[in-house]
């Protein structure tokens, strides 16, 4: 027997299907059993279109890879995975060149079949991709009001906690502002809770087209709002309270057509926590709402 028999009689009880090509002309020299059994006999042929379909050598063909300057086998094995469109299935390719007993270098592929691992990896990262989502979603409900979509109120405590010590690490500027819908009970009493609840949506709406994406907004109980304001003081908070507050009584509600608005406003001082923070808004809303209302408070 010689050593080319050899080979083959080795390669011919391996179980996944391996062939030989030449490295330069890369015609197929040799296929064991295996590959026989499922390509059919391809000896002579150029393995990138009678193994692949390719009409030229493939893009991820490694031969150059397997050999050195002198187009010698460097003794690198290269392990990589492609998909053959031909049987339409994903394979791991084992690659080495090896010199033949005639001299010539030849590259041997063992080519294992993991189409079934692929799906199965491309289901994982599908389920992955569905919980990633679905936790999102569940975050999102987790820190949002049903109802309006601001913040609900446990958000708005956390986002307080994060932004008062952001505040006074670097020394910079927070204020908040508070608001709530006059005479929001004769809406509900008058017209029905689906109204109040429209006017609810359609508030939160007019405050979020008018505030910056670093503003946070919640939803403080019933028709009582809170906006968290960074990186602004207090003369701009009253600004901002004072266009949101023009902006709510020029609006055209849906069904009670006019609504108004009191606000209150507080900046952080070194003495502040985030409850005397908002107790400060509080009380600035509450002098709004006994002067008048429809107003922002001092």
């Amino acid at each position: 027997m010689t050593e080319a028999d050899l080979f083959k009689a080795l390669f011919d009880v391996i179980p996944y299907n391996i062939y030989l090509a030449d490295i330069n002309s890369f015609k197929v020299m040799y296929m064991n059993k295996q590959m026989i059994k499922q390509r059919g006999n391809l000896v002579g042929r150029k393995c990138y279109k009678s193994i692949y379909g390719e009409p030229k050598p493939c893009l991820f063909c490694k031969n150059p890879d397997l050999i050195d300057d002198e187009r010698k086998p460097n003794n690198k094995m290269i392990v990589s995975e492609c998909f053959n469109p031909v049987d339409d299935h994903w394979y791991q390719l084992h690659e080495k060149a090896i010199t033949w007993p005639n001299g010539d270098t030849v590259k041997y592929a063992i080519a294992v079949n993991i189409s079934e691992l692929k799906q199965t990896q491309n289901e994982l990262a599908e389920a992955h991709a569905q919980l990633s989502l679905k936790n999102r979603e569940l975050e999102r409900l987790s820190a949002t009001d049903h109802l309006t979509q601001a913040y609900n109120r446990l958000k708005i405590d956390e986002l307080m906690r994060v932004e008062v010590g952001r505040t006074r690490r670097y020394q910079r500027v927070l204020s908040i502002i508070m608001l709530d819908i006059d005479h929001f009970k004769e809406v509900n009493d008058q017209y029905g809770h689906q109204t109040g609840d429209l006017v609810l949506k359609e508030v939160v709406n007019i405050i979020k087209d008018n505030t910056r994406n670093t503003d946070s907004l919640g939803r403080w109980g019933g028709e009582e709002f809170i906006i968290v304001c960074p990186e602004t003081d207090l003369s701009s908070a009253h600004v901002m309270a004072e266009k949101l507050r023009k902006k709510i009584e020029e609006f055209d509600f849906s069904i009670v057509k006019r609504k108004t608005a009191s606000f209150g406003v507080a900046s952080l001082t070194p003495e502040d926590d985030e409850e005397s923070l908002i107790r400060r808004a509080d009380e600035s809303l509450y002098f709004a709402k006994n002067n008048g209302r429809n107003r922002v408070g001092k």
